[in-house]
């Protein structure tokens, strides 16, 4: 009995252009969004793994000289786009895409996207997920107008009812079948073109699988609670007037001002410092460890640290132990700084997700990020891993300086490509879905929230239909 209600629901739905073509012109955008994110992903992957490739050799073939000259010379490390960035961007436009590693500095991330972004892309109209999320509502909310304030304006649906032994079947069918279109049409294709995509790029796995399939359950969650309000709205509606205003009101209200109300608050709620200010900080801390007054009371902790009265009776050499302990000092700066910088962007992001209560929209924009692996929490990962990789090749160099003590007595030690070979090439592993789940687990719950509270108002208003 619902089965072929919904079907002829469907098949109402289908008669009516207006509301059938402007879901399937939806649709189409969102397909040549993705296909226009993913190519531009694949192409910069490639290039970045290219110039990957040379940074390599070059790093290896940069001669024989002092190891700490080495760490000066370095290498670029560079973050890989993941491939579900191509459903939703994130923050990927607006962070760097290569970080230049050397000693004593943890540099600034370089090359922002959006720098060189067209206006469209500024505009944000380019992502399949914004695309979603911004305006599927008004497409649902178009679908749920003409199943239910048309048909009530007609009176079909006064005879509907009249004829049904449960009113309230006719009411579920409709939205069963809005929900269907909707899915049917704006998601499970997108989601196909993923699966398919990270597959041909040899990037498919247990973790994008979990994370397309989560992708797609949120996504037609979220379309659910449109498909629910919609048809709430239209039954209550006193006319077809009014439920075309009151649908259109609430896009605005739940699509536009509360998410930016939501993102003001938390903003001055939680501030963050200026990046000017952060640098200023470092510039403050990590260099000050070692200053001129400074110097001979390191050196005497040094030489009482290895037992020797002299730097000539070190078993060590002096200068790669003072570059050392300057080096491990710098660490804790950076991590009690940018790290406290980080750990605030986190916390904001944390808030906004908890704003997913006043509106599903708010919520499924912390959650789609997370699952496609594009929001800050996989950025720093990144940033946390290009900077292990940065300590542990600086030490190296610093510990094969310690490893000659020559002290100032001949010419400074040297090296060459079997020291620099000894440093692996970095690979970038971003983090696991359940590591990364902890900045968007708010949103998820709001729009669980939102799906019962949407579900019990349909309910609730079907009980209310009489013929």
């Amino acid at each position: 009995m619902s089965a072929s209600l919904t079907r002829f629901e469907w098949t109402l739905l289908r008669r009516d252009r207006r509301a059938w073509w402007a879901l399937l012109c939806l649709g189409a955008l969102v397909l040549i969004a993705f296909a226009v994110d993913l190519s531009a992903i694949a192409s910069a992957n490639a290039a970045k793994a290219e110039v990957a490739h040379a940074e390599r050799a070059r790093w290896l073939g940069q001669g024989e000289k002092d190891p700490h000259s080495a760490a000066h010379y370095s290498i670029f490390a560079f973050k890989p786009t993941p491939v579900l960035a191509a459903l939703d961007l994130g923050v990927e436009p607006f962070v760097g895409q290569t970080v230049w590693l050397e000693a004593h500095v943890q540099n600034d991330m370089l090359y922002r996207p959006q720098g060189d972004a067209s206006a469209l892309q500024r505009a944000g109209l380019t992502s399949p997920a914004g695309l979603l999320i911004g305006f599927a509502p008004l497409v649902a909310f178009l679908l749920a107008f003409t199943a239910v304030a048309m048909d009530r304006e007609r009176g079909t649906l006064r005879l509907a009812l009249g004829a049904a032994l449960r009113p309230r079947a006719i009411v579920m069918s409709k939205a069963r079948a809005i929900w269907l279109a909707l899915v049917a049409t704006l998601v499970a294709p997108v989601t196909l073109a993923a699966t398919i995509a990270s597959a041909a790029l040899d990037a498919f796995d247990g973790d994008i699988a979990l994370r397309l399939l989560l992708w797609a359950g949120a996504m037609s969650l979220y379309l659910a609670v449109l498909t629910a309000v919609g048809v709430t709205v239209s039954m209550l509606a006193g006319s077809v007037r009014g439920a075309l205003a009151l649908l259109f009101g609430l896009w605005i209200v739940f699509g536009l001002a509360l998410p930016r109300w939501a993102n003001s608050a938390v903003e001055r709620a939680q501030p963050l410092p200026s990046s000017q200010a952060v640098k200023q900080q470092l510039i403050d801390q990590a260099p000050s460890f070692w200053t001129a007054e400074d110097a001979k009371k390191h050196q005497a902790a040094l030489l009482a640290k290895y037992g020797a009265r002299s730097k000539q009776e070190l078993s060590v050499d002096l200068r790669g132990a003072e570059l050392d302990l300057s080096e491990r000092h710098s660490h804790e700066v950076f991590d009690r700084v940018l790290g406290g910088f980080y750990d605030q962007v986190e916390a904001q992001d944390r808030a906004y997700a908890a704003m997913g209560w006043l509106s599903p929209m708010a919520a499924m924009q912390s959650l789609s990020p997370l699952l496609a692996g594009s929001d800050f929490v996989h950025h720093r990962g990144f940033i946390d891993g290009a900077e292990r990789y940065r300590r542990a090749l600086v030490n190296r160099m610093n510990q094969d300086v310690m490893a000659h003590p020559l002290n100032g007595e001949q010419a400074r030690h040297t090296a060459g490509e079997s020291l620099w070979a000894q440093i692996p090439e970095f690979r970038h592993q971003p983090p696991r879905l359940g590591a990364a789940w902890g900045n968007a687990a708010a949103a998820l719950f709001a729009l669980l929230g939102w799906s019962v509270l949407a579900l019990a108002g349909l309910l609730w208003t079907a009980r209310r239909m009489k013929p």
